[in-house]
């Protein structure tokens, strides 16, 4: 399998945009036969829309995929993402090689956005579309696999192994006082969340330090506790490194591992989450993670104050770039 992923089989992530996804294709790069494809629509849907008839458009459209894909061979792997990948599938169709899709969110979230933005009718579901395009569909929701008949991947954290055992062996910068962590989306869910936790924290002498990012800077409703400021992954590691608790807000319904929790774990942070199936993954020990909803309030004051047992060694092994990596492309190899 080492062999095959290092010398023999070559990897196209295809639209991998966001900070910390750029982040783990240049990681993998160093050590497996990696490479990126960006900007595949860029000037696509402005050049079709001056060209007359279906036959320019049919022309142009595979002119742009030519140029777009012209490294990939046919035994070569594709791996695109539940974001962008929805905005590509009439390119990525025609492609003769294996191609593997990543949700990164529930296939009812994924539907959600899109219906939103009027990209899929009220009774069409994400995986209508998607389907079709793709040789193998992963999730890390173990609900969404079984109920759509996906392949499950475990939550990877943007760092391969050698890269967690380098922050493993780091000294721990602990802030002082005590400080707990979150960063996300504002919803109002979110805000009353945060607005009772950070009551608790303030009360067992633990500074919350909390951004919520929310692109109304009128709201009413915004926390006094919260900071609306968005964070760089880079800036969030950092944050988080010095922090001494992560909080994680699940969406309801989610039941899968977010990469927050990873991060908490990899950086032996302690865990604040709404995920009660939290409780069904080895790492989890209640001086480790409180879960939200489920433990006494009264217990936070020791929780805040536990240390933790370490983590078993090899414990996050699986849950690093590298090894999805090699789930994803085991698969495909079949």
């Amino acid at each position: 399998m080492d062999n095959n992923l290092r010398d023999t089989v070559r990897i196209h992530f295809i639209e991998w945009n966001s900070e910390y996804e750029r982040m783990m294709t240049s990681s993998l790069k160093k050590d497996f036969n990696v490479t990126e494809i960006y900007r595949v629509k860029q000037h696509f849907k402005s050049v079709q829309k001056l060209l007359p008839g279906k036959t320019l458009k049919r022309w142009h459209q595979k002119l742009q995929i030519a140029i777009k894909f012209r490294h990939i061979a046919d035994n070569d792997i594709v791996i695109s993402n539940g974001y962008s990948a929805f905005l590509m599938l009439d390119l990525i169709a025609p492609l003769r090689c294996k191609k593997i899709l990543v949700l990164r969110d529930s296939v009812a979230a994924l539907t959600s956005k899109r219906r939103r933005l009027k990209l899929l009718s009220e009774n069409e579901n994400y995986l209508d579309r998607v389907s079709s395009v793709f040789d193998v569909i992963y999730s890390f929701d173990p609900q969404d696999c079984l109920k759509y008949n996906l392949s499950y991947v475990d939550q990877f954290l943007p760092f391969t192994l050698s890269e967690i055992r380098a922050h493993a062996a780091e000294p721990q910068t602990i802030s002082s006082p005590l400080s707990c962590f979150y960063v996300g989306g504002y919803d109002s869910y979110r805000a009353e969340f945060l607005r009772e936790l950070a009551s608790l924290l303030q009360r067992n002498h633990c500074h919350p330090d909390f951004y919520l990012v929310d692109g109304d800077e009128m709201n009413s409703d915004y926390p006094s506790v919260c900071v609306n400021k968005k964070l760089t992954y880079h800036q969030n590691i950092e944050k988080l490194k010095k922090s001494s608790i992560v909080v994680e807000i699940n969406k309801p319904g989610q039941t899968g591992l977010t990469l927050r929790a990873l991060e908490a774990m990899a950086f032996n942070k302690k865990l604040i989450t709404n995920n009660v199936s939290v409780k069904t993954h080895v790492f989890y020990h209640p001086d480790r993670v409180f879960i939200w909803g489920e433990d006494n309030f009264e217990r936070m004051t020791d929780f805040i104050e536990a240390i933790p047992p370490k983590l078993e060694k090899g414990l996050l092994d699986k849950y690093c770039a590298d090894g999805m990596l090699k789930t994803l492309v085991g698969t495909a190899l079949k």
